[in-house]
């Protein structure tokens, strides 16, 4: 297991994100991973390996070649198959270190961007839109319709592919949802 400082330094390192994103559907070798990502292979190695030792990414498949064996590499298990990374059950528990701070990483983004349009207005006079939004809303539902709610939304944001479609650009939606009332223990 990594330590906490090699965790974060991992954590901090945006190629940590491209890969996971890069293999998010197919699995694929490191030369592939680089390509895809604009990087140099031998610059890969490192966070790949520690990716692998969190259970973030998975060895999908290995093919001889000639006198070397091929390794692809996949992130589909956080995916399920869509756009949407999910992290829970017992992989969420064993990377609590690691993925808190990443969750973190990536609200602080949108946080970012939104503090940025909200303090300097539009800066672009093209633009005429903020480029983060921030919504809360509170239901009362059962365990079970909260679930389904979470998977609703979920679903709804994989089939929509709008890739390719004249001014579509990508957003990521970072959906916490939680009980109101209910506090964190204490440690």
């Amino acid at each position: 297991m990594a330590s906490n400082l090699e965790m974060m330094k991992l954590i901090f390192d945006p190629k940590t994100e491209a890969i996971l994103h890069a293999v998010k559907t197919t699995g694929k070798t490191v030369k592939e991973i680089a390509s895809g990502i604009e990087e140099k292979p031998s610059r890969l190695y490192y966070p790949i390996q520690k990716l692998l030792a969190t259970g973030l990414l998975e060895v999908s498949e290995e093919k001889q070649v000639g006198n070397l064996i091929e390794k692809y590499y996949s992130s589909q298990h956080l995916f399920g198959g869509g756009d949407t990374m999910q992290f829970e059950g017992e992989l969420a528990a064993r990377n609590a270190d690691f993925l808190l701070p990443m969750i973190l990483m990536s609200v602080n983004k949108g946080v970012a961007l939104l503090k940025d349009d909200l303090e300097h207005g539009l800066k672009d006079p093209e633009q005429t839109y903020s480029r983060s939004m921030y919504t809360e809303a509170t239901a009362s539902l059962t365990h079970d319709e909260w679930l389904k709610v979470n998977d609703m939304i979920r679903f709804m944001l994989d089939s929509r592919d709008s890739a390719g479609k004249e001014g579509a650009k990508e957003y990521t939606f970072s959906l916490l949802t939680y009980e109101s009332e209910q506090k964190p223990a204490d440690d």
